[in-house]
């Protein structure tokens, strides 16, 4: 089946698909961290965590000095909106241990990569 081309699909198919007004949008985020240890990873980690769960975001990635991964919504159907985003950015650039932060445009989640 070709994903391509979703006229064709009805609106139970585009659901199961994840296609057109069901797509559901995320984004990637990187950063270069100044992080030394493994104790000041736990911690970083721990509030980012807390902050992205807060607002209702889930988190796949990692890493050390380069830390790195992609957000979506904890909620099915639901696409990350802009002002998520920004408060991802926002809520990285504040950190004292990170610099150069980058985000990516939001992207389907599911047929992106």
């Amino acid at each position: 089946m070709k994903l391509d081309k979703i006229e064709n699909k009805n609106r139970r198919l585009r659901k199961k698909l994840y296609l057109g007004e069901f797509a559901i949008l995320g984004f990637e985020v990187s950063c270069k961290t100044s992080i030394a240890n493994f104790d000041q990873y736990d911690v970083f980690i721990d509030e980012f965590i807390d902050f992205i769960d807060s607002i209702g975001l889930c988190f796949g990635g990692g890493g050390l000095e380069l830390f790195e991964g992609f957000l979506c919504s904890i909620e099915r159907y639901r696409s990350v909106t802009e002002a998520e985003q920004l408060q991802v950015a926002q809520w990285l650039e504040a950190r004292a241990e990170v610099t150069k932060v980058e985000v990516s445009e939001l992207i389907d989640a599911n047929y992106a990569f």
